[in-house]
């Protein structure tokens, strides 16, 4: 018997199970993978300002991380002729970004949770349902163990479904689907590679984007060890692979010559992954026993690099409020509806923030001239580059945060400097 069992042991579930094992509430979590090893769906492999600020809240700080390179520059390139590098602005009082090596990174979260004494974690752990009480409240797991030994283990308080966007718990719970923003999706493809000619002109590692304007962009996210993942973003409805899923990745990467020029003498070293039609949506939160939490409550597409935010700040609120049931403070239905609540409050105007731009950036082909122009002044422009990445660390509020003033000031700025190179080169 246990206070809280927790589903999941990747960012979500390990950062809920730190915060209420500090507290003194025992928790055990379970994981079916061992560690190291990739999550069972791939996430954007990069954390910004405000993901690192919160997993410096449980503890878990940046000497403790693990398969990880260090950024300080990003590189935009807008089809094959505009290109812009810069330096990463501050943002939370850090001017830059991880690029993760995921099996790396959780392993090193999982090895974390040893610290406390309140946790029992165990990995290679399949659960198989829920346990249920004469009322139908949710009061245990069962599952076969890493030795395929059959168990039941109880829960005082809850079972949290930290498990995914393909979460084995909330369907055993039949949470349901209350928020689908199905109409514009994207699928992802995604490789490790080595080998690479460097973004920049130094050699320093950078996150290196390259926009096509037909419903297509190119991603490359430093991982470790010099290593770097390649990822497609197209329009799913543009995505079709015919059965050949590789070739596909492989023809989308050398139709644009900034990707072709990087990987020119790169090998690939993983077996491609990837995510057709990535949903966009919100489960039920809750019920009678029952919690869900991170990727297994809310998913979006990785456009905007939030899905580990989005888990350990929903883990945080979360932990607040199992706390306050611990301590008989508020009823369980109170907790669920304060969580329902908080959800919505951290995570909302950022979702809607991020199908918007999935409409935008894939769904409207941009002519090439607002690309030559309008585009590139705005990834040119550094108060335009500054508030970007404070609104993608969450350090301003998502909502309003592409203001007129901002977009024309930029643009601006950037018919002015076209301007002057065309005065100085005359």
């Amino acid at each position: 018997m246990y206070d809280v069992v927790i589903v999941g042991g990747r960012p979500a579930g390990a950062s809920l199970a730190a915060r209420l094992g500090s507290w003194g509430l025992s928790v055990l979590i379970v994981d079916k993978a061992t560690f190291p090893s990739l999550p069972e769906v791939p996430s954007c492999p990069v954390i910004h300002q405000g993901t690192i600020a919160l997993f410096e809240e449980i503890g878990f700080k940046e000497s403790l991380f693990a398969g990880v390179t260090k950024i300080h520059r990003s590189v935009a390139q807008v089809g094959d002729d505009e290109r812009s590098e810069a330096e990463i602005p501050a943002a939370r009082s850090r001017n830059y970004l991880y690029g993760l090596d995921r099996a790396a990174f959780d392993a090193a979260l999982w090895k974390y949770l040893g610290r406390f004494p309140k946790i029992e974690a165990r990995q290679g752990f399949r659960v198989i349902d829920v346990l249920r009480d004469q009322e139908g409240r949710v009061t245990g797991i069962e599952g076969v163990g890493a030795d395929g030994v059959h168990q039941k283990l109880y829960a005082r308080h809850c079972v949290v479904g930290a498990d995914g966007r393909h979460s084995l718990i909330s369907r055993k719970v039949e949470a349901k689907i209350i928020k689908d923003f199905a109409e514009y999706t994207s699928t992802v493809h995604f490789a490790e590679w080595e080998n690479l000619t460097p973004a920049t002109r130094s050699g320093e590692p950078a996150v290196h984007a390259i926009t096509g304007g037909r419903g297509q962009n190119v991603l490359f996210f430093p991982s470790a060890g010099g290593r770097v993942n390649v990822a497609t973003h197209v329009r799913a409805d543009r995505s079709g692979t015919e059965g050949d899923a590789q070739g596909y990745y492989l023809n989308i990467l050398n139709s644009f010559a900034g990707a072709r020029d990087r990987l020119a003498g790169a090998r690939q070293l993983r077996s491609l992954v990837g995510v057709r039609k990535i949903g966009n949506r919100y489960r039920e939160h809750g019920g009678p026993g029952w919690v869900l939490v991170g990727d297994a409550l809310h998913h979006k597409d990785p456009i905007d690099t939030q899905g580990i935010y989005d888990a350990l700040v929903e883990s945080k609120r979360l932990a607040g409020l199992l706390l306050t049931y611990h301590q008989k403070v508020l009823s369980w239905e109170q907790v669920l509806s304060s969580y329902k609540e908080a959800i919505l409050q951290e995570t909302l105007e950022m979702f809607k923030q991020t199908t918007r731009a999935v409409k935008s950036g894939l769904y409207q082909d941009i002519p090439k001239v607002v690309l030559r122009t309008a585009m590139r002044w705005l990834m040119q422009d550094p108060a335009y580059r500054r508030q970007s990445v404070r609104f993608v660390a969450r350090e301003i509020s998502p909502a309003g945060w592409l203001t007129p003033g901002l977009v024309l000031g930029a643009l601006g700025r950037g018919i002015k400097r076209d301007l002057e190179q065309i005065y100085h080169s005359e």
